[in-house]
């Protein structure tokens, strides 16, 4: 009998004192099969240490936990891969935040690059503007973009890659909006605002250059813990 647990509880039929070994009603090999499914199933639901499966117990009472401790509950790492133009991240929003905060840290590009920010699939409608200072005249300035195919939200360079991200409702089916900070070490730093003109709920993200690779860094994805 292959056990239910944990979609319902499994039903046993206890041996008696005179239930023999080989019993076509009790049989004793059976017993131990059902057994084992059942402790199986169990540890499944209960999950190993350090367990990453969403739906065990060890994953959930880490995720509580981390809510008791800080304001922001680590999601996900996605390691950059070697010379590639684009990383899509799976799975990043969901209901259990309203907002996010997304780093991209470490790494290098294969020259100065914009990290471009595309929400799923959608490739139009992206609205943001810009602050920035250039360190050699260090006078503010600024630039706006509306109805383009992607936010500009950080920046890279051969030296590094830089996104400090906060990212709004973007599982609601609500406007998303975002704020964005990068400095990059060759030119200027700057702080980035915007939103996307749909109600669409998404998942997930894609981050990509708007020329050249990027090699190495993380991308880290953190949840605002609701009150």
């Amino acid at each position: 009998m292959a056990s239910n647990f944990p979609s319902s509880l499994d039903t046993f039929t206890n041996p008696s004192s005179t239930d023999a070994m080989d019993s076509v009603s009790v049989p004793h090999a059976s017993q131990h099969s059902d057994l084992n499914d059942a402790v199986e199933a169990l540890q499944a639901k209960v999950g190993a240490d350090s367990s990453g499966v969403a739906s065990s117990h060890d994953y959930k009472i880490a995720q509580l936990e981390g809510r008791d401790t800080a304001g922001l509950v680590h999601i996900s790492r996605t390691t950059i891969g070697t010379a590639v133009s684009s990383v899509t991240v799976s799975g990043a929003f969901s209901a259990d935040y309203d907002s996010y905060k997304i780093i991209v840290a470490g790494g290098a590009a294969s020259t100065a690059v914009n990290l471009e920010f595309i929400l799923g699939a959608t490739t139009t409608g992206y609205t943001a503007a810009a602050v920035y200072n250039i360190y050699a005249s260090p006078s503010a300035q600024g630039n706006a973009q509306v109805n383009i195919a992607h936010w500009e939200a950080g920046r890279g360079d051969t030296t590094a890659l830089t996104l400090n991200m906060d990212v709004h409702s973007p599982f609601l089916t609500e406007y998303t909006t975002f704020q964005s900070a990068w400095s990059r070490a060759a030119d200027a730093m700057a702080v980035v605002g915007g939103y996307l003109n749909n109600t669409t709920s998404y998942t997930g993200f894609t981050i990509e250059t708007n020329t050249g690779t990027m090699t190495g860094g993380t991308i880290d994805v953190y949840g605002y813990a609701k009150a």
